[in-house]
């Protein structure tokens, strides 16, 4: 066999080890009271990590609010495995999410959160309650941990502002 074959089922392997032992929790398409859009350029990465842990800290507080994860422009068909990995070690499943372009109907009354280079659509722009970007990610896809530290701060802020919508108000 060939290195590459073995390594690619060695990664296989190591993940169903993790997916069995690890609870999984979906990252999906769910029409909960969702009120939060994440946004990245491929929709493969950082808009998908930073809604499912948007909707694990929602969830473990009691907020009915709910995350998706959507691109700005149609490049990926699916997940890579790379990142499906990256997400089963952090907990998360990909319960047959597929990347999709934003559009008027996710963004419509929605908190839309643009995360680094992303493009909006018009359309999805002009649908939005309000439209937030963040910026100064390392990339995802290159940079994992360094990534994800620094999305968890601003999603955790984010989480904090609809668990006191009032703090930071006067």
């Amino acid at each position: 066999m060939g290195r590459k074959l073995l390594l690619t089922l060695a990664a296989a392997l190591a993940l169903a080890t993790i997916v069995s032992c690890v609870r999984l929790e979906p990252i999906g398409d769910g029409e909960a009271a969702r009120r939060v859009a994440f946004v990245c350029r491929n929709g493969v990465s950082m808009s998908v990590w930073s809604a499912a842990y948007f909707n694990r800290l929602a969830a473990d507080r009691g907020l009915r609010e709910r995350a998706l994860a959507r691109a700005s422009t149609s490049s990926y068909e699916a997940v890579p495995l790379r990142m499906r990995f990256a997400l089963a070690l952090d907990g998360f499943r990909l319960d047959g999410y597929v990347p999709r372009v934003i559009g008027a109907e996710d963004a419509r009354g929605a908190l839309v959160v643009v995360i680094d280079d992303a493009e909006l659509p018009a359309e999805a722009r002009s649908s939005a309650a309000a439209v937030e970007v963040w910026q100064g990610f390392p990339p995802m896809r290159e940079q994992y941990f360094p990534s994800r530290a620094a999305l968890k701060v601003r999603v955790e802020e984010l989480v904090d502002r609809f668990e006191h919508p009032s703090a930071g108000r006067e």
